[in-house]
């Protein structure tokens, strides 16, 4: 399954926070293997990119919901900016994502999300939370976990 999803993406690649998350998360290998594939492979290959909103929502997420130490969790975001391209979140990406937001009737948040990868060329939107195979903004949304 791993290689199909790795395949599949074309370009550059952008992960929403939640597969980051899912990277830490020990409480379901399956999810976990998968993350831990596609950003390794995203490192090796040079092709990924995340934002700061997605470094802010990992750290908030995996010290509050999987209550993992913060000086763990401080050093799981300086891995991933270390080796993963990171978007500073800015005025006209939040204008555009306000955009994405009216056209698509995605929430703000994941309207910014779209509105990163749009803005450094994404082909795919690697997340848990959109639609599946959707296009919005020039990127491709899927789903690494869908069976």
């Amino acid at each position: 399954m791993k290689d199909k999803q790795i395949k599949s993406a074309e370009g550059k690649v952008f992960f929403d926070s939640n597969i980051l998350v899912y990277y830490a998360d020990e409480s379901d290998a399956r999810k976990q293997k998968i993350a831990m594939a596609l950003i390794k492979d995203a490192i090796d290959s040079g092709n990924g990119v995340i934002s700061t909103q997605c470094l802010q929502e990992f750290y908030n997420v995996v010290t509050k919901k999987l209550l993992c130490d913060k000086e763990r969790a401080k050093e799981m975001v300086k891995m991933f900016s270390d080796n993963i391209p990171v978007v500073k979140i800015s005025v006209p990406l939040i204008l555009s994502a306000v955009d994405i937001s009216i056209k698509s009737q995605f929430s703000f948040w994941d309207s910014l999300i779209l509105s990163a990868a749009d803005d450094t060329g994404c082909a795919t939107v690697y997340s848990e939370d959109l639609n599946d195979q959707q296009i919005v903004a020039g990127a491709r949304i899927q789903n690494p976990f869908a069976a």
